[in-house]
């Protein structure tokens, strides 16, 4: 588990920051239309201010291939922290922080170059928005049926997954080896794939209804150039669905013939992959449609300062909702309008949200699982009394050994190795109560008003102890 994991980080994380760097900091300035998310103006060009722009494009990549540098090298020494539950801490903050990090170059150039406009008595036109209304409104590349099939393949598939759990047909156990648990599992894991292709149906709808952009006089121009960037954005928008669709299909034939969680993982690597590459294609594509439009671009809107530190756009006398990104893939959102403040909040709230998850996490990892007996109870504690059995209610009690030796699923609670909590499915009976330390080899199993419990203490000695005092009070 430990070094899927740390493939999957890798293989997820490593083109990311690769395309980041490559896309956001290019070697050559001149024949791009945006610098730093800043207009690249003829004046721009002109020797003396040239060598402005080149010391300013250079010192920046610089910086930028640093910040690379340090993060692959972090990527790999996180794959050797020891404990599980630390580095998945560690990678969750890192991707955060980093993504962050490698846009401080960019910011900073975006900020030199728009000191450098002023410096030239350059001034942008904010707030002005181009109309080409012979086009308005009527290009579009996207064919409804094109996302929505891929769509509509993967819900047969989920339903089917559906009706696989709750038993009206069978899929997982037609061959020997497989077991009920893994029905949830399915429908689980196909149902998060499938959300993620419905998402994808309003996101594509909303990238070829986005206002077309005005980039020269003559409204043809504008229509065979709008035409290429929405077909372009609508292929990978299909693509991404197919994607999204093959994997559910292959994952849940896989799930009827193995039960073996580095492979579901390995698909999802795989998967994340898949998409960078399509990812990949399409900016290969965005950039020749840019290079060969060039020469007909005769319309230039010189909106730098709607754009705070060249990524986020923010114009009150823009009524659109999305704009087409400067710098990097698809669109963004205008954070003047009203939508996009409360998209900006979410955003800000959930990431508020995922560190204060991070922090619950690692302090409950570091805190011991506790047992004890109090007032005729067995009381199972971590941070807070987790479960509570009365003694007198306990039918059947036994201790083992071994606890490595146990097979367990998560069905519901905390697996975080080698501390276990919640229902689990353990040596394929489902329901257990479990809150176990998997590296204390002594548990405990009871029986107690129609529920199977697995515990044991912090160590193999307490665990015997525990064990000898609830026996000694049921025969009393």
């Amino acid at each position: 588990m430990n070094i899927i994991f740390n493939i999957i980080m890798l293989v997820i994380l490593v083109p990311t920051v690769l395309f980041l760097f490559l896309y956001e900091y290019p070697a050559k300035w001149r024949d791009k239309k945006y610098i730093y998310g800043v207009l690249n103006r003829t004046e721009f060009k002109e020797e003396k201010t040239a060598e402005r722009v080149d010391e300013i494009v250079s010192t920046c990549r610089k910086n930028a291939k640093w910040l690379l540098f340090i993060s692959l090298i972090l990527m790999v020494l996180f794959c050797f922290i020891p404990d599980f539950t630390i580095r998945i801490i560690v990678w969750t903050t890192f991707v955060f922080l980093d993504l962050v990090l490698m846009f401080v170059p960019f910011s900073k150039g975006n900020s030199e170059l728009k000191s450098l406009k002023r410096e030239l008595g350059i001034a942008s036109k904010k707030g002005v928005v181009y109309t080409d209304l012979k086009g308005a409104g009527s290009i579009h590349a996207l064919k409804k049926t094109s996302i929505l099939v891929p769509n509509i393949i993967a819900t047969v598939f989920f339903l089917v997954a559906l009706l696989n759990d709750i038993g009206v047909v069978k899929l997982v156990g037609l061959l020997p080896g497989q077991f009920p648990y893994q029905a949830r599992i399915m429908t689980g894991m196909t149902g998060a794939l499938l959300f993620i292709g419905f998402m994808l149906i309003p996101i594509a709808l909303m990238m070829d209804g986005i206002r077309n952009e005005v980039i020269s006089e003559d409204s043809d121009v504008n229509a065979n150039y709008n035409r290429a960037k929405k077909k372009n954005m609508a292929n990978f928008m299909v693509l991404f669905a197919w994607i999204n669709t093959i994997v559910i299909i292959i994952m849940m034939i896989m799930m009827c013939i193995w039960d073996n969680q580095l492979i579901y993982l390995a698909l999802y690597a795989v998967y994340m992959f898949a998409i960078m590459i399509g990812v990949f294609f399409y900016g290969k594509r965005q950039k020749e449609i840019e290079k060969r439009y060039k020469k007909e671009t005769s319309v230039e809107i010189d909106d730098d300062d709607n754009w705070i530190l060249g990524q986020i756009y923010y114009n009150p006398d823009d009524k659109r909702l999305n704009i087409t990104k400067r710098v990097g893939v698809g669109s963004t959102v205008n954070m003047a309008h009203p939508v996009g403040k409360a998209i900006y909040i979410a955003s800000a709230l959930l990431v508020i949200f995922t560190f204060i998850m991070l922090i619950y996490v690692g302090v409950l990892s570091k805190t011991p699982m506790e047992v004890r007996l109090s007032d005729g109870n067995l009381v199972c504690h971590q941070m807070k009394d987790d479960y509570v059995i009365p003694i007198s209610s306990i039918d059947e009690i036994s201790i083992e050994s071994d606890s490595g030796k146990l097979k367990l699923r998560k069905e519901a609670g905390y697996d975080m190795p080698p501390m276990n909590k919640g229902k689990f499915n353990i040596n394929d009976e489902g329901g257990c109560i479990t809150f176990l330390d998997l590296d204390t080899k002594n548990y405990i199993i009871i029986s107690a008003e129609g529920k199977k419990y697995y515990i044991n203490a912090p160590s193999d000695e307490e665990t015997e102890k525990i064990y000898n005092e609830v026996v000694n009070q049921i025969s009393d």
